[in-house]
């Protein structure tokens, strides 16, 4: 396994977790558990942990989360995503779009610092679950889907208009068709009932059952445990387990997955570590962990659990490592998900008069419609439109305008690129000015 500074085990990174992720080597990860949010469409989650300490974070997502200049970048490399990002936009709105677009660059990160042996599973629940399905589809490949597994909590409901909602989806997915999965870790033993048909032991004192086959013979069949069911029954968090944390989950269902996916010895890794649950479960497993949450008390709160659930005799104040700087990657690669900047470390552009912007849009491309190629006898016969649409994540800054004649800024819509739009023409054989297209297309 490829190790850097950032695989070093008992390692909290307080950050937010793309520049993380970009910081890891490729493939030095052997197993991903994580629960992300969830697109709730709430403002704040709040909570006060077992020290009394305040913790909240956002659950609603706008194009505004998000840089402006991205989303092109992954149509040119990711084009799967981008039309699943896409598809989810006009299906279920903004919110969604921008939710699976601030998503979709972490997992193309995940994907790659998995190693070809690795798994993950993306906990969600019913609010994004298919759309979240669609994008690892897109990312990690519909043959090295595994299981949709589905927690359920019971509990009671106030439902009255619908069924009480008590489950979350658990997305599983391997790297690769080598993907690992321990059969013992991941099996139960069988039900009570079937025990009796067992009535027989050998000399090691295994029980087993004689069962006749079709042709007269007989085979000895022995008990062992089977495979669990992709259902899975676990009371929420309860009694001393209770840190606290607005979005807490057991510690039994993520040592469930770690059992299932992972040896003694194995990295884990979770990007939206909260209260800590996958590395405590990992840390009682055996497993190494990494570990990363933007707020800014993960540290304490990893450290605090470490001590009342794993052991109060070690000194995990100076064991677990909690910087605040990414990693630096030692394997020379590239990240492959295009930079993604929240919008308050960008520049609102001014508004500019449609008047203005359409003499500085000539003063550089010319009085030519840019979908086209059509030079109109006068100005204010184009109009100003996007490269890219707002829909899709574009903003209002010059660089992102161009110059469109009416049927091309029509055909356009908010639903096309300028790229794409130029690509429609050409198809299409409206291509007015063919010279300088032969130009155009190459820039």
């Amino acid at each position: 396994m490829t190790t850097n500074s950032a695989t070093l085990n008992r390692t909290l990174f307080v950050s937010d977790n793309l520049p993380v992720l970009r910081g890891l080597d490729s493939e030095s990860v052997d197993l991903i558990a994580t629960d992300p949010p969830f697109n709730k469409n709430v403002k704040t989650f709040e909570g006060t942990t077992r020290a009394g300490e305040r913790v909240s974070y956002k659950d609603i997502w706008t194009w505004g989360d998000v840089q402006t200049d991205w989303t092109n970048a992954i149509l040119a490399d990711h084009p799967k995503l981008y039309s699943v990002i896409q598809g989810a936009n006009m299906a279920a709105g903004d919110d969604m779009g921008a939710f699976l677009c601030w998503m979709g660059v972490r997992v193309l990160e995940m994907h790659r610092v998995l190693s070809r042996r690795g798994s993950i599973y993306l906990h969600c629940d019913s609010t994004a679950s298919h759309y979240l399905k669609a994008m690892m589809d897109a990312v990690f490949g519909r043959e090295n889907f595994r299981n949709e597994i589905a927690w359920c909590y019971g509990g009671r409901g106030l439902a009255r208009r619908w069924f009480n909602k008590k489950h979350d989806i658990i997305l599983y997915y391997v790297k690769s068709e080598d993907g690992y999965f321990n059969v013992e870790g991941a099996s139960r033993p069988v039900a009570q009932e079937h025990v009796g048909r067992y009535n027989k032991v050998d000399e090691d004192g295994r029980r087993y059952a004689r069962i006749k086959n079709k042709d007269g013979s007989y085979s000895n069949i022995y008990l062992k445990d089977v495979v669990r069911e992709d259902w899975w029954e676990i009371p929420y968090v309860r009694g001393n387990e209770v840190t606290g944390y607005p979005t807490q989950k057991p510690l039994a269902l993520y040592k469930r997955m770690i059992e299932a996916s992972s040896d003694p010895g194995d990295m884990v890794l979770d990007p939206f570590a909260g209260c800590a649950t996958t590395c405590v479960a990992a840390e009682q497993l055996g497993r190494h962990w990494i570990g990363v949450d933007i707020n800014e008390q993960a540290g304490d709160i990893i450290r605090d659990r470490l001590q009342g659930e794993v052991s109060a005799s070690m000194a995990w104040h100076s064991i677990v490592s909690t910087p605040t700087e990414p990693p630096v990657r030692t394997d020379g690669g590239d990240a492959v998900a295009p930079e993604l900047v929240v919008l308050g470390q960008t520049v609102r552009a001014k508004r500019v008069p449609v008047s203005e912007l359409r003499r500085l849009l000539e003063a550089d491309h010319g009085m030519r419609c840019q979908g086209c190629g059509y030079m109109p006898p006068f100005l204010d016969y184009l109009e100003v439109d996007h490269k890219k649409p707002k829909s899709l994540g574009g903003g209002n800054e010059l660089s992102n305008r161009t110059l469109l004649c009416k049927p091309c800024n029509l055909r356009k819509s908010n639903k096309l690129t300028l790229s794409q739009l130029r690509d429609d023409r050409e198809r299409e054989g409206r291509m007015i000015d063919l010279a300088w297209w032969e130009v155009e297309r190459w820039k």
